[in-house]
């Protein structure tokens, strides 16, 4: 399967399987901005670019499972492969409860890295936007146990919120009503799609990312 359409079918999965209780997720007019990824611990060599990946369930906010845990680390392990971060990347499927464990499966898969990942926010926001996603991903090295690359991003999306002035309000009055259409993918899909992005590039060294 084409890898933009294995990233597309973990994007529906996400929106699939979002919890329930959230609000509506559309896709506004608004552009979320994007925060560049803020590198907390980073290799001081070159050493780790023909390591073998494995990516672990990302831990999620309370009111997502085990779905969107696999969907999320699904995406990146996708992306990280589209962009040929790692030569070898593989999804592992147990949760780990602390390091130590991620380490534990990451050696016995055979790879010389585990990422243990967080979705650490993610609002949906609704039709005059206000999606938020935040994300914080730390690879540990399976032979050491030390943390090897320690990264964080977020995303916002502005809220849009109508003009209710006099003027507009009496134009709004004598006319049809709006039609707000799909303006691409589902926000938070989205959102963590481009983040994915951003980190797969600083892992294979880029210094700066596309700001949209």
């Amino acid at each position: 399967m084409p890898m933009k359409m294995r990233i597309a079918m973990w994007m529906l999965m996400l929106l699939l399987a979002a919890a329930s209780g959230c609000a509506k997720t559309v896709r506004p007019t608004v552009q979320p901005l994007k925060g560049a990824p803020v590198v907390y611990i980073h290799p001081m060599t070159d050493t780790y670019r023909q390591a073998r990946l494995g990516v672990l369930p990302f831990q999620v906010p309370a009111g997502m499972g085990e779905a969107q845990a696999q969907g999320v680390a699904g995406l990146f392990k996708d992306v990280l492969l589209g962009k040929r971060t790692f030569p070898v990347v593989k999804q592992l499927t147990t949760p780990a409860g602390d390091y130590a464990q991620a380490v534990e499966l990451g050696r016995a898969s055979n790879c010389d890295l585990v990422l243990v990942g967080s979705l650490d926010y993610a609002m949906s926001g609704g039709d005059l936007g206000g999606a938020r996603v935040g994300v914080s991903v730390r690879l540990l090295s399976v032979k050491t146990g030390n943390t090897v690359w320690y990264l964080t991003q977020g995303m916002d999306q502005p809220m849009d919120y109508p003009d209710t002035g006099m003027v507009n309000r009496f134009v709004d009055a004598l006319s049809m009503p709006a039609y707000r259409g799909s303006n691409g993918a589902p926000t938070v899909a989205n959102m963590l799609a481009r983040i994915a992005v951003d980190m797969a590039e600083v892992f294979a060294g880029a210094r700066d990312v596309a700001s949209r």
